[in-house]
C-alpha cells in the first residue's frame, strides 16, 4: 500500500466486509475502523467496489508471492503441489485474524455488470491475471508430475486441478467455520492438510 493510512484502510475494510458483508458494509463504518475521515477513503479508493476488488487482489498476489518462493525449494512437482495447496491454509487458518479472508473469498465476487469504470475494470482484470497465474502454476506442476510418471495421466490436468481446487475450498470452509464458532466437522487444521496430501498422493500412485 502507498501510506500508513491507506494500510489503515485497507485492513478496516477487511474486518468490515467479513464482519457485515459487502452488501451491508460502508464506507463510513471502514472510515471509522480505520479512524480516518470518510474523505480520505474516497481519496485512495473511489468507491466500497474498488476496497474489496483490492483486498481480493492482494489476497492473490500473496498466493502467487509464497508459491514462487516455494517453487524455488524444491524439484519435486509432487511434493511442490503439495506445498501450493497448503499456501492457502496456511493465509486463512494459522492466525485469527486471517479468518477475515476466509469469510471474504467465500462470499464472492460482486456481479461484474456493478464494475463500470476504468479503475474497477482494470482491478477486475488483474484479479483474473493472478487467478489464471495460480491455475498455471497448479496445471505446469501437475504436468510435470505426469510426464515423470509420479501422477497419472489419464485425467487432465485442468480436471485433477478442479478437483484439488474444490476439495481445498470444501476443508478450508469448513475449519473456517468451526474457527469462527459457527459450525464445522470437528476436524483440524492438520487434518486439512494430511487430507489433501493423501488426495494428492491418491493422483499420484502409479496406474
Amino acid at each position: 500500500m502507498k501510506t500508513d493510512k491507506t494500510t489503515l484502510i485497507f485492513n478496516a475494510a477487511i474486518k468490515v466486509f467479513a464482519d457485515k458483508g459487502y452488501q451491508y458494509a460502508t464506507i463510513a463504518e471502514i472510515a471509522k475502523t480505520a479512524a480516518v475521515s470518510k474523505g480520505l477513503v474516497h481519496f485512495y479508493f473511489e468507491s466500497k467496489m474498488d476496497l474489496l476488488l483490492s483486498v481480493l487482489l492482494n489476497f492473490l498476489k500473496q498466493i502467487n508471492t509464497i508459491n514462487k518462493d516455494k517453487l524455488q525449494k524444491t524439484d519435486c512437482p509432487v511434493t511442490a503441489l503439495k506445498a501450493v495447496f497448503e499456501t492457502f491454509q496456511e493465509l486463512l487458518l494459522n492466525e485469527k485474524e486471517n479468518l477475515y479472508w476466509g469469510k471474504i473469498l467465500n462470499s464472492g465476487l460482486p456481479d461484474r455488470t456493478e464494475m463500470k469504470t476504468d479503475t474497477l475494470k482494470k482491478k477486475k482484470e488483474a484479479i483474473d491475471r493472478e487467478n489464471r497465474k495460480l491455475f498455471q502454476t497448479i496445471d505446469t506442476l501437475i504436468k510435470k508430475a505426469q510426464s515423470l510418471q509420479k501422477i497419472t495421466a489419464e485425467l487432465k490436468p485442468e480436471i485433477i486441478r478442479q478437483i484439488l481446487g474444490g476439495s481445498s475450498q470444501f476443508l478450508t470452509t469448513g475449519m473456517y467455520l468451526q474457527l469462527s464458532g459457527k459450525g464445522g466437522l470437528g476436524y483440524t487444521k492438520n487434518d486439512v492438510r494430511l487430507a489433501m496430501n493423501m488426495l494428492i498422493d491418491s493422483f499420484a500412485r502409479k496406474r
